[in-house]
């Protein structure tokens, strides 16, 4: 897993969350490289990329920041458990992994992303099938997402 696989999908959270969801600031903590193949949050939206480069993109939040963002994706309160909720949830990851990957499209990794999936409830476990991750946590005021990135090239 290279570092300069993360870096446009960290370029691109940062853009989308503080310019499509509307969160004030971000700040990244450090970027942890995770060798257990799962994650566990309340919340994850993933989907996967193949092409030159294949894997998993994951989102993970408390149910407190999935709310968020969908009433902020939105414009009204609609619970992230409703049918709209989950798309506005997976809407946000796609938004980031098409960005991230036009910018990985002119570094000579062409890659395409299949349609998102919501995980919820706390104790899921999402496998990554033993790919490292690499994860950055994403702040903002009264919220924290984890954005996880497992590539490996073809």
């Amino acid at each position: 897993m290279k570092v300069e696989w993360i870096n446009p999908f960290i370029r691109a959270a940062s853009h989308v969350l503080g310019e499509a969801v509307a969160f004030d600031r971000p700040q990244l903590g450090p970027i942890e490289l995770q060798e257990k193949p799962y994650t566990t949050e309340e919340v994850t939206a993933m989907l996967g990329i193949s092409g030159v480069l294949f894997g998993s993109v994951l989102l993970g939040m408390t149910d407190a920041v999935a709310q968020q963002i969908v009433d902020r994706m939105v414009g009204q309160s609609v619970s992230f458990n409703e049918q709209l909720g989950e798309s506005a949830l997976g809407e946000v990851l796609n938004m980031i992994s098409g960005s991230a990957l036009r910018f990985l499209e002119s570094a000579g990794y062409a890659c395409n992303i299949t349609p998102p999936v919501v995980i919820r409830g706390k104790g899921a476990v999402v496998s990554t099938m033993e790919r490292q991750r690499l994860v950055v946590p994403i702040q903002f005021p009264g919220a924290e997402l984890l954005l996880s990135v497992a590539l490996r090239q073809a």
